[in-house]
């Protein structure tokens, strides 16, 4: 039996991998999946005084100071570095706007009167960017010592906490992680892997089409061309062929989204840069209370899209069996990835706004990366990512026990 089912395994993965359509779309997604790395390096440019700068030059500059700093703690010390080098070069009073990396924000700050490159090398502008993400104010920036820095910091958590109605053991919870997390902080230049995080939304949906035009014909081929019939009185015809898709199905849904991944990993990589991948996750997103390096979050979001894949390619093969065409299983993904990017609920609405960051669709968002809310289980509580993969993971298995019996029950029907 499990060389029948080894055997129309082969075949049934063949004949998806094999279709020029499959081919052609899946060129595109990578092509964009490493266009991400590069999209606003080469769309945009930047002003320093009335000079202009690619984007892409202000990246390496700001990469090559980063460099400079890693491995020096964030206290009194290195603040007052920067405090002053930035005072230094605002005495001429002329602003420029100095953009940073994907993932940061866009900041106007003084630069002095020399000459562009030098204002573009500013060495300690990857700190003031730093900062900058926590005070959202320039003056304060420029005043600030690492006790009120930290201090800041936690006071923007513990709003974020509020706003997400948290209640007091799950505060209890986080306040006893918090203290693992060592400070100060040590700088490390992570834009190479945290960006991953920036692209991880749009990864999402771009499997999400790939697997809806890819798998979407899994079973609807049969009745389309019309040898259901002779498929279904057929010795293998029943259980060991629905395995068999299922499984080809799945095997190409994980490989698809590890392609994904793998190709905006390495143009990220390739563009910004190796280091960082051991650095606090703290350095990335300031906000995220999670013990855990830039690195070991990216294997975080690896995982998560695996699953979330197994659920895709179980649904779109559920809705060919059930629908026979091609074109509706291919409108309904779509449907569901307009109606989620339209739709958000409030915090306010904590149960509905949880479940349904809880969607595979929405949870691959670097938001998630601080939504402290925790599901409860046994007494031990976990995050959206720790809880996720296993819902995934028997969601599917529940979509391909519903597909076998309408199959099996289409079966005994055509009989």
């Amino acid at each position: 039996m499990m060389n029948n089912i080894g055997t129309l395994y082969t075949y049934e993965l063949k004949k998806i991998a094999n279709r020029k359509l499959v081919w052609i779309v899946g060129m595109i997604m990578i092509a964009l999946s490493m266009f991400l790395s590069v999209s606003d390096l080469v769309t945009s440019s930047s002003y320093y005084g009335e000079t202009s700068v690619s984007a892409y030059q202000a990246m390496k500059f700001n990469k090559d100071n980063a460099e400079k700093l890693s491995g020096m703690a964030i206290n009194d010390t290195l603040l007052r570095e920067m405090q002053e080098d930035c005072a230094n070069e605002s005495k001429d009073h002329t602003k420029s706007q100095a953009v940073t990396s994907n993932n940061q924000i866009a900041i106007d700050i003084g630069v002095g009167s020399d000459d562009t490159e030098s204002s573009v090398l500013k060495k300690y502008f990857p700190i003031y960017s730093y900062v900058q993400q926590i005070t959202d104010d320039d003056s304060l920036t420029l005043s600030i010592n690492s006790n009120e820095l930290y201090a800041m910091r936690k006071k923007l958590i513990s709003d974020n906490r509020a706003d997400q109605m948290l209640n007091e053991d799950e505060c209890n919870d986080w306040n006893s992680k918090e203290i693992q997390i060592s400070e100060p902080f040590i700088y490390e230049y992570t834009d190479g892997w945290s960006n991953v995080w920036a692209y991880a939304y749009t990864i999402n949906y771009m499997l999400l089409l790939l697997l809806a035009i890819s798998l979407s014909n899994v079973f609807s081929i049969e009745y389309y061309r019309k040898t259901d019939a002779i498929i279904l009185c057929s010795q293998y015809g029943k259980k060991q062929l629905f395995i068999s898709k299922i499984l080809a199905g799945m095997t190409f849904s994980i490989a698809s989204a590890i392609i994904l991944f793998a190709a905006t990993l390495f143009s990220s990589l390739l563009v910004y840069g190796t280091d960082g991948f051991h650095a606090a996750l703290q350095l990335a997103f300031p906000l995220s209370s999670l013990n855990i390096s830039v690195g070991g979050s990216v294997l975080v979001l690896l995982v998560n899209l695996i699953v979330i894949s197994m659920v895709y390619g179980s649904l779109i093969m559920l809705l060919s069996a059930i629908l026979k065409s091609n074109v509706a299983v291919m409108a309904i993904p779509v449907g569901i990835m307009i109606l989620t990017m339209m739709v958000d609920i409030p915090y306010q609405f904590r149960l509905a706004s949880q479940v349904y960051d809880l969607l595979p669709t929405n949870i691959l968002n670097k938001t998630e990366l601080w939504d402290d809310r925790l599901i409860c289980i046994w007494g031990k509580y976990f995050t959206n990512f720790q809880i996720a993969p296993f819902l995934y993971v028997v969601f599917a298995v529940l979509l391909v026990i519903i597909g076998m019996a309408i199959y099996q029950r289409h079966q005994v029907q055509a009989r």
